[in-house]
């Protein structure tokens, strides 16, 4: 080792996610993205009744 060099710190490898918090966060990002999709559905509809061709 050089003088005046300080040694890198190992930082531990991420523990794995437990497969219940994985599936819960699945589950919420499916709800908003199911969400979204509705949303945006709703308002092509409003878009195609109020300014049919434009």
């Amino acid at each position: 080792m050089l003088p005046g060099r300080t040694l890198r710190k190992v930082t531990p490898p991420a523990a794995p996610a437990e497969p219940e918090v994985v599936a819960e966060c699945a589950l919420q990002l499916r709800w908003i993205g199911d969400k979204w999709n509705l949303r945006q559905k709703f308002l092509n509809l409003l878009t195609k009744l109020f300014f049919p061709k434009t």
